[in-house]
This record gives C-alpha cells, structure tokens and sequence, in this order.
C-alpha cells in the first residue's frame, strides 16, 4: 500500500492538535470527573499507536500484512471521525451566553451523535460493501447510429480483488447480477488488483463466467500498473504487467489499452477506444489519440472511450478548459472509474454529497458537455479501508438512444 507522505502528516498535525485542545478543555473541566481527561488521552494513545503498526504493516511485501493495515487504518478512522464530528457538535456547549439546559443538550447531543456514526461505520464495513445496486443510465445522441438504438452498455469498474484474498463469494454475486441484465457489451474501467497480478489468481474461473454479445473489453487502472508493490527490478514489474494482462484475456476479456474496437450492428458500426491509465503527477494531461486514432474528431463516427482517471475529460471535450491542449476531441460517451466516491457519500434533500468533490467535480454519475457525455462509475470494491459509507458497489447498465 503506497502512503501518500504530505496529506498524511497534515491531517496527523490536524488530528494531534485537535486532541491536544479536546484534552486541555477536559482536564480543566470542572464538569467532568477528573479520571476524564487521562482516560481520553489513554484512548487517543491508542487510537495513534494503532496508526503507527498501520503504517508500518503497509511497508511490508506481503498481501496479509497489507490487509492487517487497511483494518488498523479502519479501527482508526472508524473512531477518530465520529469523535471530532461529536467533538464540534459538543463544541457549542462552550459558548458562554448559551444557558445551563442548552449546553446540557449539546453535551448529550455530541454522544448520540458520536454512536450514530460507530454504527453507521460498522454498516459501511460489514453491509455496503456487499450490496450490489444496478443503476440504469439513458444516453442519447443523434449521432448514433439506427442499428445501435437501445444497445445496452454494462460498466464495471474498480474491482481490487485483492481485498478479498482468496473469497469470491462477492465477486461471483456481482458476476451474475451483470449477466442479469443481458448486455450487449461490457466494459471494466479499470483497477482489476490492488498491487500484483497474483490477486486474480482465485478469481479467473469467476470472471470468466461474464458474458454479452460483443464481449468484455477492459483496460487498466493505476493500481493495475502495480506501482503500489515494492518491485525488486523493473523487468520483475513488467512481466507482472504483462502477466495480468494475459490473465484478462484467459478470461475472454479484450485489452483495449490505446487501441480501436469496431462493433457492427446490420451493417452500421461504432467505434470503442481504450484509452491506457496515466501514472501520477500526469492524470491531468492528455494523451496523443490522433496519433492512432486519426478519426477521433470525426463527428460523424459514434466514439466511446474508456478512460480509468475521469478528471481528464475536460481536458478532452472543452476547448476551454485549462488544461485543453489544441483543438477539442470528440468522444460521444466517455466511461470512467477511479474515484469509488472516496467510498463514503451522503444524499441530502435529493443532492449527493461526497468529499471527492474535493478532488474533483467528475467523482461519480453522469456529465454532460454539449453532446458529448462523461458517466463515472463509483466501483464495486474498496482499497485503502475496507468500508463504503453512503456508496454502494455500482454496476451500470446503459442504453443508447438514438434522438
């Protein structure tokens, strides 16, 4: 597991200096037993020493030290997030001019609140990560080709076998959840492991059970490029990469890594480019398309393109954008992953929230710019802490329309 250095210390430096003040407000408390403030620092001790074997584990090789982090990393977050939220609604019982019965509500306010989100935790780790929701996206474009109208589109995206080692109970429901929906084609954006291609070892026979008309076409993910694995050499990474993908086609998935798929329908054909994943810092620039794809700003040819990172799409489409470089593509339906909507999103009064907007605004659904559309598939497995809050493992079906 790769440990991102800055983000990591400054939320740290966050963490300690809001304890510090949590710890100083109670030891002066005259409301508070004295034992209360010794038993929060013992409880924030802990909480960070649990960060610190966390950290350590996620430098070993090996898959079962990397599991033993990512739940160490749960049990940290799974406490310290429902504290500070506890802590700020337990904050206005500080506010002098607020009279005795108020202050009492916020104290016991901060509580409920504080084991609402325990709960809603433990859900986001032992219940939404194992309850697949289908959702139905209609796209349409006068661009579209007779023959093509009502073709149905199932996206994948983000499965990180790896954290399921070796059960594939949940990986063989979502298999035949997405034959259910009788696809026309299938499309896996990207993220099939977590470091190394040994992850899909238990999973090829499962796999190899998906089905449609047109066929699996899949490309490859950051973590697919398994620069999160600590290689001994770069030739022991590049047969590993070439291993995986050998292993997507032995389960009769197509590897359409910056290549042209033509699928014909009654003598009518569309055009699916995959596009390959790009390596940090370089998610936000454009790769060269017209240097094998010199029809890719023909408009008279329907275009979808697979692209792992979704924040590239403006880059694409908007001559606008600051990123855009040169004249604008042209790509009737991108379809994207990558996000997993930071596996934690909340819907309030009808409005998704989630922090990958953060990052982004192309986190998770569908986007539009002109007649071009953007949808961003939220995954259905998790890396880094095994737990979805509020973001349910997604398959997507998607019918074209012809206007």
């Amino acid at each position: 597991m790769k440990m991102h250095w800055i983000p990591l210390l400054i939320a740290l430096i966050v963490n300690l200096a809001i304890d510090f003040y949590a710890y100083r407000r109670l030891h002066r408390s005259v409301l508070w037993p004295r034992w209360a403030a010794p038993c929060y620092a013992g409880v924030c001790a802990l909480l960070y020493g649990l960060l610190c074997v966390a950290v350590y584990f996620s430098f070993k090789q090996a898959d079962s030290s990397i599991y033993v982090a990512m739940y160490l990393l749960l049990a940290f977050y799974g406490i310290q997030g429902p504290k500070f939220v506890a802590l700020g609604v337990y904050s206005f019982s500080w506010i002098k001019r607020f009279g005795n019965g108020l202050k009492r509500f916020f104290r016991y306010s901060a509580l409920v609140v504080f084991l609402l989100l325990v709960v809603q935790v433990l859900w986001g780790t032992l219940v939404t990560p194992y309850t697949i929701e289908v959702k139905h996206v209609t796209i349409e474009s006068s661009n579209l080709p007779k023959a093509f109208d009502g073709y149905r589109i199932v996206q994948f995206s983000d499965a990180h076998v790896g954290t399921y080692g070796s059960d594939t109970a949940f990986v063989s429901e979502y298999v035949d959840s997405i034959n259910a929906q009788n696809a026309d084609m299938i499309c896996f954006t990207g993220d099939l492991v977590n470091r190394h291609s040994a992850e899909v070892v238990p999973f090829v026979n499962v796999f190899s059970r998906l089905h449609a008309a047109d066929g699996v076409i899949s490309i490859q993910g950051n973590h697919d490029y398994k620069t999160y694995y600590p290689w001994e050499s770069n030739d022991q990474w590049m047969a590993d990469s070439l291993r995986l993908v050998q292993m997507e086609r032995k389960m009769g998935w197509t590897v359409n890594n910056d290549s042209i798929i033509t699928v014909y329908r009654s003598g009518d054909s569309i055009k699916v480019i995959g596009l390959h994943c790009f390596r940090p810092p370089h998610w936000k620039m454009r790769a060269d398309l017209r240097a094998f794809y010199p029809e890719v700003d023909n408009k008279k040819v329907y275009k979808i393109l697979l692209q792992h990172i979704p924040y590239v799409w403006p880059s694409y489409v908007d001559p606008d954008d600051e990123l855009a470089l040169g004249e604008p593509l042209h790509f009737d339906l991108t379809l994207s992953g990558h996000t997993h909507a930071m596996q934690i999103q909340a819907t309030i009064f009808g409005k998704r929230i989630s922090p990958s907007r953060f990052v982004s605004k192309f986190w998770g659904g569908k986007y539009q710019f002109g007649d071009q559309f953007l949808y961003v598939n939220t995954g259905v497995g998790e890396v880094g802490v095994p737990m979805r809050i509020g973001v349910k493992p997604e398959i997507t079906v998607i019918t074209l329309k012809r206007k």
